[in-house]
């Protein structure tokens, strides 16, 4: 599979035809130079990505290889035995796969704060340890398309590849696929609270800053809210300085509230360009920190 090609596909066929893409790994047996003469090295394994013939990781002999190939099919099966529509987008970098499941036709509908959304699945899986059979459950936003990974939800978990749970991948599929469906309990507090609580427009600006410190994601999240970032160099201490100004006067807002920037972040997560899914992974854990932490609590950038 092309690094960080998607594939999305609407059915177990298709699904079965992407993954043809995906990397092969193997375990192999590993071995050292004792001063000339050749050891088996008995307590340890490696993982070999056969597709791209690169060494990923040292592991234990009890290690359960899944392959990525079978870990999404295992799904895909899964929800085509129920009888399930699904969406299902599947990418690779590197030595781990990711994979975004979205259930069209499973709307959560919370009418007192007028939003819907569609529930669905976050997969990932790898070669080098980096993560386990990872499992979180997935909201999409309606008003925007907007996607939202969980990973703070109690139904996240991410098992390790020598637990015996990662024996049994077709009981472990199926037992994670039903616990997550309708797994949308905290979602009407996690939102309400988020909608109540709010912050002056340029300390919201200080939070983004210190969560998203590279500028270019900084940037265009704060573009979302309709705030551009102004960097000036000092001619003699050659310090930077970062300003916050607003693109239209005219639409200034004195405060922001955590559901607002939270969308913004999730907006640049699902629409931005150049966004990888490990840094997609990634950010969506600093997304659900605004989105669950009051604004009291979240770290600020110094000054205003």
């Amino acid at each position: 599979m092309n690094q960080h090609k998607q594939y999305v596909c609407s059915n177990l066929a298709e699904v079965k035809t992407a993954v043809k893409n995906m990397d092969i790994a193997k375990i192999v047996p590993l071995q050292m130079d004792d001063g000339g003469v050749i050891k088996n090295i008995d307590n340890y394994v490696g993982v070999y990505n056969v597709s791209k013939g690169k060494f990923c990781t040292s592991v234990i002999p009890q290690y359960n290889l899944i392959q990525h190939r079978e870990y999404f099919v295992g799904f895909a099966e899964a929800m085509n035995n129920l009888g399930m529509k699904f969406t299902m987008s599947m990418s690779q970098v590197g030595n781990r796969a990711f994979a975004e499941i979205d259930f069209p036709d499973n709307k959560i509908e919370l009418k007192k704060l007028n939003e819907k959304f569609t529930s669905g699945i976050s997969l990932v899986n790898s070669y080098d340890k980096s993560t386990g059979l990872f499992v979180a459950p997935r909201f999409t936003r309606l008003a925007c398309t907007n996607g939202m990974i969980i990973t703070s939800a109690e139904k996240t978990v991410s098992v390790k590849h020598h637990s015996k749970i990662a024996q049994e991948i077709n009981s472990f599929i199926e037992t994670k696929l039903n616990a997550i469906i309708n797994n949308s309990d905290d979602l009407q507090h996690w939102v309400s609270t988020s909608m109540k609580d709010s912050l002056e427009w340029n300390s919201c600006c200080k939070i983004v800053e210190k969560l998203f410190a590279q500028m270019k994601h900084r940037e265009e999240i704060l573009k979302r809210l309709g705030i551009s970032v102004v960097t000036v160099t000092d001619k003699k201490s050659k310090k930077k300085s970062v300003t916050y100004v607003w693109d239209d006067a005219q639409k200034k807002k004195a405060k922001f509230t955590r559901w607002e920037v939270y969308n913004s972040v999730t907006s640049y997560l699902t629409h931005g360009e150049h966004i990888t899914p490990h840094i997609e992974h990634l950010f969506h854990k600093q997304a659900q920190r605004i989105l669950m932490t009051p604004f009291i609590k979240l770290p600020k950038a110094k000054g205003i």
